[in-house]
């Protein structure tokens, strides 16, 4: 895409538009993941478009959206895509094995309540304060989202000590129901997270993550959220802001080179966003090189490998997904990877551990900024190896086995109330 990428409005995740669509293609022959000719791009459409099985879309699409960027009439065949999954969903329900990967029950194993089972005595009693219904100190409610939660201690750099963090793994802001187009489901999340709101009564909203930033601005209006904020901000923006302002001082530049594993929702923000973790990196020394698939031609980190209902979260599909990326990335000759997003980093070192080609270190963003800072990473490495051992031992033990089971389930209610909180629950 030769043009600037401007920041989308809330209309961009509208139903499909099929009187604005063309066949023209264009949408499915851009798509990062499918590989598809302008040709196959058409039958697949028409197919999507008819309600009549497709070849490649409905079991492939990872819904990273990118599609909707180049669709030349803005008719959101992302939509669409999400519409067919619904409708493949309440028909068929979703595979045993997709069981593992709903969250939004702790009284039920999934992969993250088996991580957070194993977290160190010192983060369970973090993440135990940030369930804390008490008012607020002051007007920003800091949203961690649950992949932050499963990598509590990001949160513990000196430039985060004075946000007031509250969250927990059932307050998901609901984004793979979304990306995976469980629209009940979703609207139900929306109920849990207006109550909560109106419990806590933030005016503003401040999330460590730009697909928590983008449901809540983008997303969950959609789906009946009533609670409005004064502002809706990245810790992206937030930390180039410190940076910017001198409140971040950095001690000594890293001699770094990494290529970037982009968040699936940056582009939603324009290249402006896009722009703020390179900037970020360039302020402390670090070198970007630049990945084949990037930016707005951005791949998932592999997580959205099973999205599909097909799929149903394969941990095949998830695994080989992300090994497609680290042939890329070891393309790039950079030294390391760097993530912007807790879920990156959980997806991409729990399927290192299987990939067979050259390991390359994994940082998140806040780690390379608390090392220019002269500032010990509060997430360490063994911290990190720690953590994918047991994303990766959780899902060999409790859904590996499940695997190639044919039964199915539907997905349960959501209450507009989650379980009263308390470290049996994970």
């Amino acid at each position: 895409m030769d043009e600037e990428v401007k920041p989308i409005d809330i209309s961009f995740f509208d139903p499909f538009d099929e009187n604005a669509c063309t066949l023209c293609g264009e949408c499915f022959y851009n798509c990062p993941v499918m590989d598809l000719s302008i040709e196959e791009s058409i039958e697949e459409m028409k197919g999507l478009i008819e309600g009549t099985p497709t070849k490649t879309v409905l079991d492939e699409c990872q819904s990273c959206f990118t599609c909707n960027f180049y669709c030349p009439e803005n008719a959101r065949p992302a939509s669409l895509i999400l519409q067919r999954w619904n409708e493949q969903y309440k028909e068929e329900g979703l595979k045993k094995r997709g069981k593992y990967f709903i969250t939004h029950y702790p009284q039920y194993p999934n992969f993250r309540s088996y991580v957070m089972e194993h977290l160190p005595e010192s983060t369970k009693e973090l993440v135990e304060k940030w369930a804390s219904l008490e008012p607020l100190k002051g007007d920003t409610l800091t949203y961690p989202g649950c992949n932050v939660t499963t990598f509590a201690e990001l949160t513990q750099a000196s430039f985060f000590k004075d946000l007031d963090i509250r969250g927990r793994l059932e307050y998901c802001c609901g984004e793979t129901l979304f990306r995976t187009g469980f629209k009940d489901e979703l609207f139900q999340v929306t109920k849990r997270l207006d109550n909560w709101f109106q419990k806590i009564k933030p005016k503003n909203l401040l999330v460590l993550c730009t697909a928590g930033t983008n449901v809540f601005k983008n997303v969950l209006p959609h789906y009946g959220l009533t609670y409005k904020f004064q502002s809706i901000k990245s810790y992206i923006q937030y930390l180039w802001e410190k940076l910017e302002a001198g409140e971040i001082k950095i001690k000594e530049k890293l001699n770094l080179k990494v290529t970037i594993q982009e968040s699936c929702y940056a582009k939603m923000f324009g290249d402006e966003y896009m722009d703020l973790p390179r900037k970020i990196l360039n302020a402390i020394g670090v070198e970007v090189i630049e990945s084949n698939a990037c930016r707005e031609d951005m791949r998932c980190c592999g997580i959205a490998g099973g999205f599909s209902i097909t799929s149903s979260y394969n941990p095949f599909k998830i695994m080989s997904s992300s090994f497609r990326n680290f042939k890329d990335f070891r393309k790039t000759s950079a030294d390391a990877i760097c993530v912007y997003c807790a879920g990156c980093l959980a997806t991409l070192l729990t399927s290192q551990k299987l990939y067979f080609g050259k390991k390359m270190k994994i940082y998140h963003i806040i780690e390379l900024l608390q090392k220019a800072m002269g500032e010990e990473p509060s997430l360490t490495e063994e911290a990190k190896k720690e953590r994918a051992k047991h994303f990766f031992w959780g899902i060999m033990k409790k859904q590996f086995p499940k695997v190639f089971s044919r039964k199915r389930f539907k997905i349960a209610d959501i209450p507009e109330e989650p379980p009263e909180y308390h470290k049996k629950a994970w």
